[in-house]
């Protein structure tokens, strides 16, 4: 168990995509060595497991980055990540989240678009426009729907329960 000085402890961490993908580039080994904020990385069965201590005898999971052998985390499963994180609620949010339905901001939705860019390893800047052409093709596949207001979509039945099963199961 690792000991943090108790204002450390009591603050609320979260991590950042961007730190995801740091973390995610470091060696295969596991690391358990705190970092920064009292946020621990180790690696378990081919994912990245990232850690908060708050308070110090639980853990919290934040994020989980999928490094399964050649695959990479899709778009719909980034997406979820960032609208079960409440920081995250600027950019993106749920609408009626029951039902499956997230609303992009108008203002923020570059600043998703770049860090999914980020997430992906893409070495130029990705726009809403590139990112909102993938969510089509979700469409094709029948996984994400686009709703027929502004920058509204909308989760199919199965991915939704899959993507909350997931998320249950960290």
């Amino acid at each position: 168990m690792l000991q943090q000085d108790s204002a450390k402890t009591q603050q609320q961490h979260c991590l950042s995509v961007g730190q995801c993908q740091a973390s995610r580039q470091q060696e295969n080994q596991p690391n358990t060595q705190p970092q920064q904020g009292g946020v621990v990385s180790s690696a378990f069965f081919g994912h990245w497991i990232l850690l908060s201590l708050n308070p110090p005898s639980s853990y919290r999971l934040l994020t989980v980055c999928i490094m399964a052998a050649g695959k990479r985390v899709r778009l719909f499963h980034f997406l979820f990540e960032m609208l079960e994180n409440p920081n995250m609620a600027h950019c993106l949010s749920w609408v009626p989240a029951a039902a499956g339905v997230f609303r992009f901001s108008s203002r923020n939705k570059d600043q998703v678009a770049a860090l999914w860019g980020q997430r992906k390893g893409n070495k130029r800047l990705m726009t809403y426009q590139k990112m909102s052409r993938a969510l089509r093709n979700y469409a094709r596949s029948g996984e994400i729907f686009k709703v027929k207001k502004k920058l509204t979509y909308q989760f199919s039945r199965d991915t939704l329960m899959l993507l909350q099963k997931c998320h249950r199961d960290l």
